[in-house]
This record gives C-alpha cells, structure tokens and sequence, in this order.
C-alpha cells in the first residue's frame, strides 16, 4: 500500500492524466458552449471585458474567440488530440479571465487562475498514452 502512495508509477501517471484532460476539458467546453448560447448580446459582453484594458471595439468578435477557444480547445484536450494546442487556447483565455478578474474577491479570480495552471501543466505534461497524440503520433 505505501509504494502505491510514494512510488510514482508511469500507469498511474497515464491514468491520472486522463481524468484530469476530462475533468478539465468537459468544464471548459461547457463554460465555451454557455457563452455561445448566450447570443450575440452575451458573446458582446464577454468581449466588452477587455474595454478596461484599452480594446477599443469588436467585443462580438471578441467574445465570439473566447468562447471558440474554450470549446475547440476543450475538446482537443478531452480527446488527447494536439493537446498541447488546446492547452495554448485555454491558457490564453483562462489568464485574460484572471488578469480581468485580479482586482475583485478571492473566489472571481481563483477559478480561471487554477484552470489555466492545469491547462499548463497538461501543456508541459502532453496528453499521456491514454490519447489520440499518443495513438497517432507515436
């Protein structure tokens, strides 16, 4: 019982980042998807974020990417699928959210801050052999 708990094991490892490429994936792809049902008004709220930080316009536009990145990426990362690509979309996302949300409680910025350092860490780690990139790209 105590090597299962000390000793790192490669499938253990394997094992483990698959749960957390799901975990991970599917709430991201959800948060994408809730944005893009929000419409037109919703995507232009989404974008209209970025006002404070200087982007004088194109907030549609704007949102409409975030909420593309969550859900492309979301998937990329569920399917073990150019992971590391998906990673890229959800961190640059997931730190815009943090930077805009730095300044309110604790818990506006806790949750993009700590999904975007799992999506680095999935960045550094890849996909593991529970993966399309492993199956494909050997």
């Amino acid at each position: 019982m105590l090597s299962f708990i000390f000793k790192s094991k490669p499938n253990y490892i394997n094992f483990g980042l698959l749960v957390y490429r799901l975990a991970l994936g599917i709430s991201m792809f959800y948060h994408g998807y809730l944005k893009y049902l929000s419409g037109a008004e919703g995507l232009y709220k989404v974008g209209a974020m970025l006002a404070p930080l200087g982007v004088p316009g194109g907030y549609e536009i704007l949102g409409t990417m975030a909420s593309y990145a969550e859900m492309i990426g979301g998937i990329l990362i569920v399917l073990g699928l150019f992971t590391r690509i998906g990673s890229l979309m959800l961190i640059g996302t997931l730190a815009m959210a943090t930077t805009l949300s730095i300044n309110g409680s604790f818990f506006s910025w806790d949750y993009p801050s700590q999904m975007g350092f799992g999506a680095l860490m999935l960045f550094f780690a890849g996909a593991g052999r529970y993966s399309l990139d492993k199956a494909l790209f050997k």
